[in-house]
């Protein structure tokens, strides 16, 4: 198979998948990934098509803090 390979400015964390719909293709959807602004001192979240995979993003959010390596979430569908 075949792979790419995407180079960041900074550091970037975990990548995670998330598809387009419950029902769409198994590459249907975005990948998201927390990326360290070492000019800004601060972090974007990178949303990148996961058909696309090196080309330009959907969308960069830019936080206004640095997100620390290893902050992990977590996602809850129902909370009390």
């Amino acid at each position: 198979g075949a792979s790419e390979t995407r180079t960041f400015r900074g550091g970037a964390g975990e990548a995670i998948f998330v598809p387009e719909s419950a029902t769409s293709g198994e590459d249907a959807g975005f990948v998201l990934s927390l990326v360290s602004d070492t000019e800004r001192e601060a972090s974007d979240l990178l949303v990148l098509h996961a058909q696309d995979f090196t080309g330009d993003p959907a969308a960069v959010v830019h936080l206004p803090v640095r997100v620390p390596y290893g902050f992990h979430g977590n996602w809850a569908e129902d909370t009390p």
